[in-house]
């Protein structure tokens, strides 16, 4: 399995994959056919996915994968370091609704060009860095906290119409596959259905159908994500793949639903050869050609049915403790520091202390401070803005936040940001900053435990 994902998305542009339909003018005429980092505009539906034949992952396999992939690897990050902004954006899918996000890899997003020129300049520019893969922010692993893993709510949007019931069904069957592994809980919310847009507060994310003419299946989000950008997408496309294929929906939700989690596409890795992304990640276990978050067309060994590896389940396990009766295999995880304690860790004493901030202001480019404010590890840390302009909110425990250094900022267009943290335990004090990405009023408000 790989890596916990980081602050914003990936680096390429991937024209299908395991959640985007495959595209050709003719059948592929061997087993070998991968997708093109970039998009091409033939439009035929109905040809089959490549039938790749099914590798067993055992140690030989993966060493020639590895092998075979690596020589590949050096050559890539070359030919897109010499992208401008202009010329990488030019190639990256923007949704053509609303509210549309940037999509790269597949189905990664990203929510606004101000997050695009950001990563433009910190991710496709700079060399690429070598780990498995849990994403980060400013070194933070971007994760459910102790509370939230155990109240991942969602609603099913009406609007998929006759296709809604198979997609309840579906979304059941491949939570329920991250569930028997992990000690995480998604809520089925029905009550929601109606009203299942990206403004409900009543459920953490949203599930909805798209039309974006197949640039992608699905698409998801990262735990680190605003509610307004924590959507599950499903394109029209998805309705249309032939009964008896690998690719199916349940596949593509048990992978996008790995996004939700933090799981960052394992083929960012350098051992894929292709399809690199960032280096916003840290490693769980060895590389896996085989894994649920590997594109099969981005050198992947596994074949379309997106099933979990031992490392996807075992790595799962590691960050968010082990289901009850799930024993995580030490030999697999290559990184133990980054498990869970067990099942549970319980908060530590204490009432929540809120304090409020009213009637504040930044300039554009100008930043104020606020703190520090004492806080128990492993407790949880709110800091919750509303106001007009645009201002930035930002977290950092045990340090002051700058820029470049930081465990939360949402970074979104507006006032209103959330930053909702456990405290590690090491830490003993939060700061937070705000900076004026533009001219901004607003008022604060900060969400503590004291340490008894």
């Amino acid at each position: 399995m790989r890596v916990l994902k980081a602050a914003v998305a990936a680096l390429l542009i991937v024209t299908f994959g395991a959640c985007k339909k495959q595209e050709q003018a003719a059948p592929p005429s061997n087993t070998d056919t991968t997708a093109s980092t970039a998009t091409t505009s033939t439009t035929t539906t109905s040809t089959p996915m490549p039938q790749k034949p099914k590798i067993q992952a055992t140690p030989e396999t993966v060493k020639q994968a590895e092998d075979k992939l690596q020589t590949n690897a050096e050559r890539d990050r070359r030919m897109f370091a010499t992208l401008t902004f202009d010329e990488f954006k030019a190639k990256v899918f923007k949704e053509p609704f609303e509210g549309g996000k940037y999509i790269v890899n597949g189905d990664t997003t990203i929510a606004n060009e101000k997050q695009l020129r950001e990563f433009y300049e910190q991710n496709v520019k700079p060399p690429q860095t070598t780990r498995l893969i849990l994403a980060q922010i400013g070194g933070l692993d971007q994760k459910w906290n102790q509370d939230q893993k155990k109240k991942l709510t969602y609603c099913v949007s009406n609007t998929f119409g006759s296709h809604h019931a198979d997609v309840v069904a579906q979304m059941a069957s491949a939570t329920g596959e991250w569930e028997k592994w992990a000690d995480v809980h998604y809520i089925y919310d029905s009550s929601q259905d109606a009203n299942c847009v990206a403004t409900n507060a009543a459920v953490v994310f949203d599930v909805r159908p798209v039309n974006v003419n197949g640039e992608y299946l699905a698409r998801a989000f990262f735990p680190n994500e605003p509610r307004v950008n924590r959507n599950v997408l499903i394109d029209d496309s998805s309705f249309e793949l032939q009964p008896g294929e690998k690719l199916q929906l349940v596949g593509i939700l048990r992978h996008e639903l790995g996004h939700t989690l933090g799981w960052r596409h394992e083929h960012t890795r350098p051992q894929a050869g292709t399809c690199f992304e960032d280096p916003d990640w840290v490693e769980l276990t060895t590389y896996d050609a085989f894994s649920v978050m590997h594109y099969p067309q981005c050198n992947g060994k596994g074949d379309w049915s997106l099933t979990l590896t031992d490392k996807d389940k075992n790595g799962a396990a590691c960050v968010y403790g082990p289901h009850p009766g799930f024993t995580i295999d030490q030999n697999i995880i290559t990184n133990m520091a980054k498990c869970a304690a067990g099942p549970t860790v319980a908060p530590p004493p204490g009432a929540p202390k809120t304090e409020t901030f009213s009637n504040q202001s930044v300039a554009k480019d100008a930043q104020k401070a606020y703190g520090p404010f004492a806080v128990a590890a492993n407790s949880q840390f709110t800091a919750k803005m509303s106001g007009t302009g645009d201002p930035d909110l930002y977290v950092r425990f045990d340090s002051v936040p700058g820029q470049r250094s930081y465990d939360c900022r949402p970074f979104i267009d507006g006032a209103d940001e959330v930053c909702a943290l456990t405290v590690p335990s090491n830490a003993k004090q939060a700061f937070v900053m705000v900076r004026g990405f533009a001219n901004g009023n607003y008022e604060l408000q900060v969400t503590h435990v004291a340490p008894q």
